[in-house]
C-alpha cells in the first residue's frame, strides 16, 4: 500500500464548482453535462415534507430542483424554487386548505407530468440536440431514463446546461397543452 501525503487547506484553496469550467460546448457531447445518478447522488424530497419547509431547505442548500420520492424511495415527482411563487400557490390554496398546510406532493409536478430523454438516446447526442429539444418542448429540466434497465438514470436543466456553459439564461416558454396533445398523438 502506498503511503499518501496529507495537506491542510491553504486560505487560496477554492472550492469549484462546474459552471467555473470552460470545458463544454454545444457541440460536447451531451453526457459531459448529465447529472448522472450512478456517481452523484439525487436531490431528493420526501412527498409528504411540509411545503414551507421545503422552500425554506431548498433556498438554504441554494436548490432550485428536487425530485419528490414516496416512501419507498421511489421518484413521484420533481419539485422546482417556481412551485414557491405566490402566483402558483394561490392555485393551491383555498378556504380549507391554508398555504402553511400544503405538503410537497400537493406542489410537485407528478411524475406522469415529467419528460424524459433516454439513455441510449443522449449517448449520441450533442449538448445542443438537448437544450433545442427542452427549448421546442417548452421544458427547463427532464429526467434521463435508461430504457434497458428501466432506471431514472440522472436528470439535465437548461439552467444547469447555461451555467456551465455561460451562456445567458434561455427562456422556456410553456409549450401550451393541446398542442402537447397533438405531439403524443402524432407521435
Amino acid at each position: 500500500m502506498r503511503k499518501l501525503t496529507v495537506y491542510t487547506l491553504d486560505q487560496v484553496d477554492h472550492l469549484v464548482q462546474p459552471a467555473e469550467f470552460q470545458d463544454a460546448t454545444l457541440t460536447s457531447p451531451a453526457l459531459s453535462i448529465f447529472t448522472d445518478f450512478r456517481t452523484s447522488n439525487p436531490m431528493l424530497l420526501d412527498a409528504d415534507t411540509n411545503a414551507v419547509e421545503a422552500d425554506d431547505m431548498m433556498r438554504q442548500e441554494h436548490s432550485w430542483l428536487k425530485l419528490v420520492v414516496d416512501r419507498q424511495q421511489e421518484m413521484v415527482g420533481v419539485l422546482s424554487n417556481d412551485h414557491f411563487t405566490s402566483q402558483y400557490l394561490m392555485q393551491h390554496v383555498s378556504k380549507d386548505v391554508k398555504a402553511k398546510d400544503l405538503r410537497v406532493a400537493d406542489l410537485m409536478r407528478p411524475r406522469e407530468a415529467v419528460m424524459a430523454l433516454s439513455y441510449q438516446q443522449i449517448q449520441h447526442c450533442t449538448v445542443g440536440d438537448v437544450l433545442h429539444t427542452l427549448q421546442q418542448k417548452g421544458e427547463a429540466y427532464c429526467v434521463v431514463i435508461d430504457r434497458d434497465s428501466h432506471q431514472i438514470r440522472g436528470i439535465i436543466s437548461v439552467r444547469d446546461i447555461t451555467n456551465r456553459l455561460h451562456l445567458s439564461p434561455v427562456k422556456i416558454e410553456k409549450t401550451p397543452a393541446l398542442l402537447n396533445m397533438f405531439d403524443r398523438m402524432y407521435a
